[in-house]
């Protein structure tokens, strides 16, 4: 892997969700305050995606060391594979939040406002702290791209490096799809040249770039990193102004997660206060909406900025708040899109929120005030999917109601929850006898729905808002190569390469 020139840095998974229209944009988005005994109208997202990368002790990779579990990297400076690499925080469609008296604007349910500005996708996963790879030691201080606080690269966890990865033989299928999937992304022109123009839906771009990058960095791919970093420049000038002069909403805001990779994988400083400079602002403007988009849209912002400077005021903030929202949790694990406008348990929204906690555990110390709390919020959730997956390993659009004839398999939240097991796995959490043959299910049954020609995903959820029926969830229309799938797909195969 290339050497990572940052100190460790966290993620905040906070801003997610688009800002508040109908538009197939983003996510549930709002601008608006919280409704009323309910999560805040507009979608959450929150936050962006986990930093993708890692450094080892010094500002370097360990190299042709162990990954997290003491494999050798099978690809990359390891043992002739790919390097580990953690996994990515999906960014994606807030649900739980519900917008209220606002129009949505190219988003999931918005309301209060049109937000333009989306959902951030990032790694979840950080690097062990105090893991040792082969060939040198995870500095406790240093995490790279996906990383975590110390030792591992990217995508890695905090806790030290794992005895074994149970889930090695995903591997190169792992890279097979993330190299496409992520040169797809690098390829694609954007629609915007400022992001004081990004649209409803823009999140997702940024929850893209973030798989993209961690991918490019557990394989070693220094053109695909290169070309990552080209595609950003075009928004680097004037992106503090254009960001903090726009509505100050989650799904704006996890656009500066992007920078803040770009950051822990090239060391560049120039691209360090695009990402702080709106971590900082978003914490003094009050974003929460208590939409459960939001806690990834607002933990992968907050979490990448402790990865880039080891502030662990980013992880007291962002941890606080996802506790206060695991308070709209059911007794089933789940969560509805809107506890008061939209009781239904839509699948990407109960996504953004399992990979945001999966995100949050990779950095945030067993320790902190707010771990047990989240690991609880995170078992129960990750123990409700089970009865909920498919026959062909996916999730439904609407999840507890499999036998519907209307319902079908949707394949952004069936990334989201991936990963997130994935990452519970990996980092020993999660029972491997249990999880691993539901993952190997899931993505097998992913990949049926990926074009291998092109790295076109099918049967992804367009953007909305909330909806009061199950049946409404239902009749959404189903996108192919849209990023609200596309990120999740590229989160799962990083973390299945770190």
């Amino acid at each position: 892997m290339r050497p990572i020139l940052v100190e460790f840095a966290a993620l905040a998974v906070s801003i997610l969700v688009g800002c508040g229209s109908t538009d197939a944009g983003s996510d549930t988005t709002s601008g608006g305050t919280p409704s009323s005994g309910g999560f805040a109208t507009g979608g959450m997202g929150t936050g962006g995606g986990l930093p993708t990368g890692g450094v080892g002790a010094g500002g370097s990779q360990p190299t042709g060391g162990a990954g997290t579990g003491g494999m050798l990297p099978t690809g990359g400076v390891g043992a002739g594979g790919v390097l580990p690499t953690g996994g990515v925080a999906t960014g994606g469609v807030a649900t739980g939040g519900m917008a209220t008296g606002g129009s949505t604007t190219g988003g999931d349910s918005s309301t209060g406002g049109a937000n333009t500005g989306g959902v951030g996708a990032g790694p979840v996963g950080g690097a062990d702290t105090g893991g040792v790879g082969a060939g040198g030691a995870g500095a406790t201080g240093g995490s790279g791209a996906m990383g975590g606080t110390g030792g591992e690269g990217a995508l890695g966890g905090t806790g030290g490096a794992e005895p074994n990865n149970p889930l090695a033989h995903l591997a190169e299928s792992a890279e097979t799809i993330g190299l496409l999937l992520a040169n797809r992304f690098a390829q694609q022109q954007l629609s915007y040249s400022s992001v004081a123009n990004l649209p409803g839906d823009g999140y997702k771009n940024a929850c893209e770039w973030y798989g993209a990058l961690a991918v490019a960095n557990y394989t070693d791919s220094q053109s695909l990193l290169d070309s990552l970093v080209a595609k950003f420049d075009p928004l680097k000038g004037d992106f503090v102004s254009a960001m903090l002069g726009g509505d100050a909403h989650v799904d704006r805001y996890i656009y500066g997660m992007v920078p803040l990779e770009i950051y822990l994988q090239t060391g560049d400083t120039s691209y360090l206060t695009l990402g702080t400079q709106t971590a900082d602002n978003q914490q003094v403007t009050n974003q929460t909406r208590n939409a459960i988009d939001d806690m990834f849209m607002m933990t992968g912002l907050q979490l990448e900025a402790y990865r880039a400077t080891g502030d662990t005021g980013y992880l007291d903030f962002m941890s606080d708040i996802m506790v206060d929202y695991l308070g709209a949790q059911q007794s089933n694990g789940l969560f509805f899109h809107n506890v008061t406008e939209a009781r239904v348990h839509w699948g990407r929204g109960n996504g953004w929120f399992a990979a945001g906690m999966a995100e949050m555990m990779r950095d945030l110390p067993t320790s902190h005030r707010n771990y047990q709390a989240i690991e609880t919020g995170y078992l129960n959730m990750m123990q409700g999917l089970l009865q909920y997956q498919g026959p062909n390993g996916l999730w439904y659009q609407v999840l507890d109601m499999p036998n519907d004839s209307s319902n079908w398999e949707e394949s952004s939240c069936t990334g989201m929850f991936t990963y997130a097991m994935v990452a519970g796995v990996r980092r020993g959490i999660l029972d491997s006898a249990t999880y691993v043959p539901v993952i190997e299910d899931a993505w097998a049954g992913l990949q049926t729905k990926i074009n291998m020609q092109n790295g076109a995903v099918s049967d992804i959820c367009t953007g909305t808002w909330y909806h009061a029926t199950p049946q409404e969830y239902m009749a959404l229309t189903r996108l192919t190569g849209d990023g609200h799938g596309q990120a999740p797909v590229l989160w799962v195969a990083a973390e299945l390469l770190r």
